[in-house]
């Protein structure tokens, strides 16, 4: 396959695998819950959960919940194309900072499906609790802070190695290892995600959940587009050259 075809391609699967994910964080967790509206939680068990992971996706159908978890994680494959597109925009990709920033990417990417269908577990266990008699929540609570253990330990871990990653492609854009002006190291992910923190504050429920559980992917998919715009020259764009340079990178 051409390189040309490649580029297109993955471009292709890194927005799609934006929109995805941003899809799924909706469903999954795009909620806004007041942990006062459920005592069980913020009264009766406050010194035994999480309160606030325990209320936050209780409003969710199973259905919805699994809808959320699945079409991230089943499309996690896409983040591996997305992360070898960003590798072809370093001006020389076999330059150990290049390799070295591409494979931390490639890491959170294959650690990420995993983090993102764990709420699917926490939010149905918490759901099991809400709504059976108490004589079973001590060990329904006891699996619940299992499950909730387990996803603070992988999402965790999948959004520091993500952060390392995506802060060290922003510091080699500004240092112009990259084909990309140094002003585009402000709309890298973790940039945007700074940015978009503070709109959310300002907006009324339900957007404020949506935009609070899909922060993330919102970024990933602003970046996306925002670099597709360079490469295809639009108001933008990156020159004829640095254009065909990386349609030849290797």
């Amino acid at each position: 396959m051409k390189q040309a075809t490649k580029i297109k391609w993955a471009f292709a699967a890194a927005i799609a695998v934006s929109v995805c994910w941003l899809v799924g964080d909706i469903a999954v967790v795009g909620f806004e819950p007041r942990p006062g509206d459920y005592p069980l939680f913020s009264k009766d068990y406050a010194d035994k959960v999480d309160v606030d992971m325990a209320v936050h996706m209780l409003k969710g159908s199973t259905g919805r919940l699994m809808f959320g978890a699945l079409i991230g994680a089943l499309t996690g494959p896409l983040l591996l194309a997305a992360m070898w597109l960003v590798r072809q925009f370093f001006a020389e990709t076999k330059k150990w900072y290049a390799v070295l920033t591409y494979y931390i990417l490639l890491a959170g990417a294959v650690l990420s499906p995993a983090a993102h269908a764990a709420f699917f577990y926490v939010g149905e266990i918490h759901k099991a609790i809400y709504h059976t008699d108490k004589m079973v929540h001590p060990y329904l609570i006891g699996t619940a802070n299992g499950f909730v253990q387990m996803l603070t330990i992988l999402w965790g871990t999948a959004i520091f190695v993500l952060a390392v990653g995506w802060l060290a492609f922003a510091v080699c854009i500004a240092l112009r290892k990259t084909l990309l002006p140094r002003w585009f190291a402000i709309f890298t992910p973790v940039a945007l995600t700074l940015i978009i923190i503070p709109i959310k504050n300002v907006l009324p429920a339900p957007y404020s959940g949506w935009v609070g559980g899909a922060v993330f992917n919102i970024a990933y998919l602003v970046f996306f587009l925002l670099l597709l715009m360079l490469f295809r020259k639009k108001p933008l764009a990156l020159n004829q050259k640095q254009s065909e340079k990386i349609i030849n990178n290797a």
